[in-house]
């Protein structure tokens, strides 16, 4: 089936918009892209470098703290007189180690040192015995949940103060007591035969109110998120509105199409995550894509109206139809065929006014053959008139009279009837 002009038109107009608008969403749709992936990138790397540097910045002011609060604790024990070993007591029911004492002053059970190191420098303080290969508060103003003294309790064998000390080192950063994170300093306390026999501690509660507010309120994309994960691999804090388990295992096990990137944070054997999906990153470009083709198409849709109006208004209407229907029929008119079939054309249009010639064009041709007809008859008429007229002459005169009167009246009528043709013939004069 042949298309018609006015769908020609807007398809070599529209179609090729369409196309322009459909690249140029798509070029856009991947810019987008690459400018969020970069924005992601960069929001990532400078809320991973905040966080990093509210905790290093937090570690270097309670490392002063705490190397001042030890040097107290040492002093004040010093002060009282040398570290022995003492006899085994039981701490607390069920748990016995060695007593220690400075000087005649028996520590287990007695606060007087820890708690003037507190209100001297602040934080906490405790003193470890070594028993066996535990070490155990005998004396410490660190609370436990219910709030009483964690007297009784030992160093975690599993961190990194416990793995210092067995080798008779020092060790200064953040560890877990009792579930809390504090900023420490942990130092060996050597007998006079420079035996270990026990163990310092001064510490400080971290405070990491400004790192959870950070940590709380970063966000990447939808469902990207933050997460602060302490050196046992639990999940601190994360961004609001992320369940930490479900932060946990995808620090853990990155799924497939996430990223995730870390910053360690020194002296706090801590670590801080970001983690966001790719595909989130995509969703922004095909939306933008989209409203750009959605708009381009609504765009297109009213050129095509507006186009289509125009060629009604300019072209088919004066036409009366199709460019190539009035061609059409003005050739085979053009070649003489006042025959073809025109068709119904709305008043006043091109082809109804090619309607209308045609049809006194045909009257005309019609009106010029019988003329040409009646003048042949009459030519006939006349030549046997003639005919008449000349045997007549050996007639009567009667005759000759009657032959001559009947070809003055046929020479008449020939006259008449080729004055009708010349009228005939006159109206296709233009």
């Amino acid at each position: 089936m042949a298309l018609s002009f006015k769908t020609k038109i807007i398809g070599s107009v529209v179609i090729p918009t369409i196309v322009l608008i459909t690249s140029g969403a798509v070029a856009l749709a991947f810019n987008v892209y690459q400018d969020q992936q970069k924005a992601a990138v960069d929001k990532v790397q400078s809320d991973l470098d905040s966080v990093q540097r509210l905790l290093q910045d937090s570690a270097r002011l309670i490392a002063t703290k705490t190397a001042v609060a030890m040097n107290v604790m040492e002093e004040i024990s010093a002060a009282t007189g040398p570290a022995k070993a003492a006899d085994p007591i039981e701490i607390v029911p069920g748990k016995i180690a060695p007593n220690i004492a400075f000087g005649e002053e028996k520590q287990a059970g007695n606060f007087r040192i820890v708690d003037k190191v507190t209100n001297l420098a602040g934080g906490t303080a405790t003193i470890f015995s070594k028993s066996g290969d535990s070490f155990v508060r005998i004396t410490t103003n660190v609370k436990k949940q219910d709030g009483t003294r964690a007297i009784g309790t030992v160093l975690d064998p599993d961190g990194p103060a416990y793995a210092a000390i067995k080798e008779v080192r020092g060790f200064e950063g953040v560890v877990d007591i009792l579930g809390n994170p504090f900023f420490t300093s942990y130092q060996p306390m050597m007998d006079t035969q420079n035996k270990l026999i026990g163990v310092y501690y001064v510490g400080y509660e971290a405070s990491l109110g400004s790192v959870e507010t950070a940590v709380e309120q970063a966000k990447i994309l939808k469902t990207g998120f933050f997460a602060l994960v302490d050196g046992k691999g639990k999940v601190r804090f994360n961004t609001k509105g992320i369940d930490p388990k479900q932060a946990a295992a995808t620090i853990t096990s990155v799924p497939e199409g996430w990223v995730v990137d870390s910053r360690d944070v020194a002296g706090w054997n801590y670590k801080v995550y970001a983690a966001y999906p790719k595909a989130e990153l995509r969703e922004g470009a095909i939306t933008t894509a989209a409203v750009i083709i959605g708009g381009g198409f609504i765009f297109a849709i009213l050129l095509s109206a507006l186009i289509g109006l125009l060629i009604e208004f300019m072209v088919i209407g004066p036409l009366g139809g199709e460019p190539s229907q009035a061609s059409a029929a003005m050739a085979v008119i053009s070649a003489g065929n006042l025959d073809v079939e025109i068709g119904e054309a709305r008043s006043g249009s091109l082809l109804n006014n090619l309607s209308l010639m045609q049809e006194k064009l045909r009257n005309i041709v019609n009106s010029i053959h019988k003329s040409v007809a009646k003048s042949k008859e009459q030519h006939a008429l006349f030549d046997t008139a003639v005919a008449a007229y000349q045997n007549a002459k050996t007639e009567s005169s009667e005759m000759q009279q009657a032959t001559e009167a009947a070809l003055i009246a046929a020479a008449y009528k020939v006259a008449k009837s080729d004055e009708s043709v010349s009228r005939a013939v006159d109206r296709l004069k233009i």
